[in-house]
């Protein structure tokens, strides 16, 4: 058996013989108290920060594809430079949809307002699910003669937009491409007439930014019918989505670009790990203020125990054993401490996620009642990680003075 590990077993589980508490155990329960409430913590906000990266995700799902192709250089791309590989052929694509998008100027009736006109050929819908996220109106096909569209519950709010109002349209203007003649300013740009039918709500961003219209009206409107700006590409389910970006980059070479699902979004889930990372780094701070009280526990601890260790150092221990008692004794307390903040931390994201305990404002205008989270095994392990870490290191001190209280 490990002597130091046993000899500080019996220190961390053993009272005084009178059963009585003192000031050892006092201080003992407040470090151990100071980890459990530390990783709980630390453990149930980064779980809220999964929770909201779930969420969103789940939001962009019903508007970006599994696979998204774009050119490197430009904006726009050709049919005949993605000729190089047919897409049906490519395993673990189950369908995909050419996409053609242009700024524009909306206007309806007195009000206007800057956008993006998403042209998407009858795939797009079957791709996102787009369909599903229809809150007022109803979608189109977009077939080759519709000039219909949908637009963003963002935008169909600031234009006052009624889908069920056939006789008022959307006009769009889209920068010309072509020589714009000075003394006629509106040769700058293509007009497009759409009738919005539907209304849908996805993120924020999104909803604010888009119009969406048959991809063949928006070709032909600015004279560019062999034009796309992405392919949005669908996989079967089950197929990994890292082996599909890889096979598809190497076919298609350095013209082209290809972006999974967080690439599509890079900056808003950059934001997000940034922010969770730093939110960890807070608490860890915290953690280690909590951990400050370990240190003079243990010291405490041995200067109590010094009759003791000059017994044992006269029985054999030698400075190095002593040392390694307290450096046990930190890594027990930490170790207990942090099981114990583990299992209530995830005690209480299953409530959280069961029954919604904390609220969101019910002022504000959120999609979800309470707090989303997501708890993850990895999320647990770096807790943990971390807590130790903490004990490890708050121990070193003390477990140096045992060790000099030997060789003195």
């Amino acid at each position: 058996m490990n002597l130091p590990f046993a000899i500080a077993k019996r220190y961390f589980f053993s009272r005084k013989s009178s059963g009585s508490l003192n000031l050892i155990s006092i201080l003992s329960g407040i470090s151990l108290v100071g980890y459990v409430v530390g990783a709980a913590a630390l453990l149930v906000v980064l779980s809220v920060f999964n929770g909201f990266e779930v969420m969103f995700m789940g939001m962009y799902n019903h508007f970006d594809s599994d696979i998204q192709i774009v050119a490197s250089r430009g904006k726009t791309f050709t049919e005949k430079e993605l000729s190089k590989i047919d897409l049906n052929k490519v395993e673990g694509i189950w369908k995909y949809a050419m996409v053609l998008e242009e700024n524009a100027l909306f206007k309806y009736g007195d009000k206007q307002n800057l956008g993006t006109l998403k042209g998407v050929d009858s795939n797009f819908a079957l791709i996102t699910g787009l369909d599903s996220s229809i809150v007022a109106g109803q979608s189109f096909v977009p077939t080759s003669n519709s000039f219909q569209a949908i637009a963003g519950q963002g935008i169909a709010y600031q234009l006052s937009i009624n889908p069920n109002d056939p006789f008022e349209p959307l006009v769009c203007y889209i920068p010309s491409r072509g020589e714009v003649d000075m003394l006629n300013p509106m040769d700058a740009f293509v007009k497009a007439v759409v009738s919005p039918t539907g209304v849908f709500a996805v993120q924020e961003e999104v909803d604010n930014k888009y119009v969406i219209v048959p991809l063949t009206y928006l070709q032909e409107t600015i004279n560019r019918p062999a034009a796309y700006t992405s392919v949005e590409c669908k996989l079967v389910e089950g197929a990994s989505s890292e082996k599909v970006q890889r096979v598809l980059q190497q076919k298609l070479g350095t013209g082209f670009k290809v972006k999974n699902r967080f690439e599509q979004r890079e900056a808003f889930y950059k934001v997000m790990q940034s922010e969770k990372v730093i939110s960890y780094f807070i608490l860890f701070f915290i953690l280690i203020i909590a951990a400050g009280n370990t240190i003079g526990t243990l010291y405490i601890l041995v200067l109590e125990k010094r009759a003791d260790l000059n017994i044992l150092a006269a029985m054999g221990l030698t400075p190095k054993q002593a040392q390694q008692i307290f450096m046990w004794q930190g890594v027990l307390m930490s170790a207990f401490g942090g099981l114990i903040g583990i299992g209530l931390g995830a005690l209480i994201c299953y409530l959280q996620e069961t029954y919604g305990l904390v609220q969101l404002d019910q002022s504000a205008s959120f999609m979800f009642n309470a707090y989303p989270v997501a708890l993850r095994y990895w999320d647990m392990l770096l807790v943990g990680i971390t807590v130790l870490f903490l004990g490890t290191f708050t121990a070193i001190y003390p477990a140096y003075k045992a060790k000099k209280l030997i060789t003195t």
